[in-house]
């Protein structure tokens, strides 16, 4: 489930791992080679199966990449509802501090302490790291709020936790049509196309389009910059509609 959300081989394997633990008759000797094996396993039939959905989430991490490693600045997007988000990543300085314990070299109170400043550039790896969860999660929240804007102008009573949307039992049908149908909608929309276009204009339109053939180290990023938002990935052909009739889409 957390391949969507770009979970790092290390992390899968954790995961795994955890689950081998919990069989009995497992030989404990072989945990880590076996979660080692059975992450790649599962990557591979993952990447295999789910083509579009890989192509999206390196998408996603290659613009976060690029944007923080040419612009210098965090990334940031606006979700459909128009909810500005800025991924607070940035890279820690350590400060010396001389009150919380003793070098053993001098026999001097030394210590530093992680903080962040307030102009710090920004924690590349974070950054790229978390923008597929994040932005997916910007999502996940705007439906959730669809859901509920739409369930108070039908007059009915709306409660949600995380992705478990409650209403009282008389008006649980009401609430699953308008939850079906909110997605719908949303996903409609040109999503990475608009994401696309507000990375354009935020981030890349300090790259120059004509660009002699020598070009410089520092503009040569800027186009690649440019090119990898302007890369958006193709849809593929699942019929949205068909989300209105499932039953387990939500239940």
């Amino acid at each position: 489930m957390t391949f969507v959300y770009g979970v790092t081989a290390y992390g899968a394997k954790l995961q795994i791992l955890k689950q081998l633990k919990d069989i009995p008759e497992f030989p404990s000797q072989h945990y880590h080679d076996a979660a080692t094996y059975l992450r790649k396993k599962t990557f591979f039939s993952i990447r295999e199966m789910f083509t579009a959905t890989k192509e999206i989430q390196d998408w996603f991490t290659d613009c976060a990449e690029q944007i923080t490693r040419v612009s210098g600045d965090t990334v940031e997007w606006v979700t459909p509802l128009g909810l500005p988000v800025i991924q607070p990543y940035f890279k820690e300085t350590s400060v010396r501090n001389s009150k919380n314990c003793i070098s053993q070299e001098k026999g001097s109170e030394v210590n530093y302490n992680s903080k962040y400043e307030p102009y710090a550039l920004p924690n590349i790896r974070k950054q790229k790291n978390a923008f597929a969860p994040n932005f997916i999660h910007s999502l996940d929240s705007t439906h959730m709020m669809l859901t509920s804007l739409f369930c108070q102008r039908k007059g009915i009573t709306y409660v949600s936790v995380h992705d478990c949307y409650w209403t009282h039992a008389s008006t649980v049908e009401i609430m699953n049509k308008i939850c079906r149908e909110q997605f719908v909608a949303l996903h409609k929309e040109p999503i990475l196309e608009n994401l696309s276009t507000f990375f354009l204009e935020k981030y890349a339109h300090v790259a120059d389009k004509n660009i002699h053939e020598k070009q410089s180290k520092e503009k040569s990023a800027k186009l690649k910059l440019r090119d990898i938002l302007m890369r958006v990935p193709e849809k593929g052909s699942f019929d949205l509609d068909k989300v209105l009739d499932s039953v387990y889409f939500f239940s």
